[in-house]
């Protein structure tokens, strides 16, 4: 029987001419997020924690840090006050110790995520003794937002983050509008409302919990912004406790 040549098959002489090149090899995630962190190592933090801690000893605070895997919980205490709680990530806003002046909870997602999502921030201004020459550095509300805002930022600086997030609460008050006047000055930006019944409300609800204002923020300029005005509360600590 006389069988036709396949013409499928390719020619020796065409054969020699195919080059095979190797399918590049993308980096892991647990690469990206060692590259990320070795790269923020070698920088300049915009604020340390030494400055940190002289700009809330100067308000007569203390900072206190607790962390369960990436869940944070940051206290602004009364310099010299005893611990009177467990001090957990998980009893943020349900403390009653009167020593407390704020309270700021969060998770930090490194990269390939790069946030830092900033859950609650509480200033307890009940607190505070406006007639107590002692508590009379803590009544600026706004510089304790920085001390706690700065110290959460510097820790997801640390791991490679670029981002900041929050929910302006909106209780359905004329305090909501206040409060993203307020977080609009601290240097964040508008993103979405949540609860209007927009296609991304459900998620933002899951995460959140409730409904309100979506704002981010670079978190490289804001550390950048707080660590100028901590640093400056810090050094001027520094003369004072020098004279």
């Amino acid at each position: 029987l006389d069988m036709a040549p396949s013409t499928c098959a390719a020619p020796v002489s065409a054969l020699r001419h195919v080059r095979w090149t190797n399918t590049p090899r993308v980096p892991c995630r647990r690469v990206r997020r060692a590259a990320a962190v070795l790269t923020r190592a070698s920088s300049t933090a915009p604020v340390t924690k030494e400055e940190l801690a002289s700009a809330a000893k100067a308000r007569g605070l203390v900072l206190e840090t607790t962390t369960f895997g990436p869940v944070f919980k940051i206290t602004a205490r009364r310099v010299g006050s005893a611990v009177k709680s467990t001090n957990s990530v998980f009893d943020a806003g349900d403390n009653k110790d009167s020593d407390i002046i704020g309270e700021h909870d969060g998770f930090i997602a490194p990269p390939p995520f790069g946030i830092l999502h900033m859950d609650s921030m509480r200033i307890y201004n009940s607190r505070i003794n406006k007639t107590n020459d002692a508590d009379a550095a803590m009544r600026s509300v706004f510089g304790i937002s920085i001390l706690l805002g700065s110290t959460s930022a510097l820790m997801a600086w640390e791991q490679g983050c670029s981002k900041m997030e929050l929910l302006a609460i909106d209780d359905g008050n004329e305090y909501a509008a206040k409060l993203v006047k307020y977080y609009t000055r601290l240097g964040f930006k508008f993103v979405r409302k949540v609860g209007d019944g927009a296609n991304t409300d459900l998620t933002d609800l899951l995460v959140w919990g409730g409904a309100g204002t979506r704002m981010n923020g670079d978190l490289n300029a804001l550390l950048t912004k707080w660590g100028g005005l901590v640093r400056k509360q810090a050094l001027r600590a520094g003369k004072e406790n020098k004279q």
